[in-house]
């Protein structure tokens, strides 16, 4: 379930990204905003590295 929820995290996260680029694209999409998201990846991609590892 928890990784479910951080999925669920690192979309909005990677959605609202995309959308302050879209909206203003002018303007510099907040360090914050891309670390969260950076942070929120790493966080599934071990989570799925981890699972592969224990199914093996």
């Amino acid at each position: 379930m928890i990784v479910f929820l951080t999925g669920v995290a690192t979309v909005v996260a990677v959605v609202t990204c995309d959308a302050m680029r879209i909206a203003r694209p002018d303007v510099r999409v907040p360090k914050v905003a891309v670390y969260t998201a950076a942070a929120l990846l790493a966080i599934v991609c071990v989570s799925i590295a981890t699972r592969l590892t224990q199914l093996l």
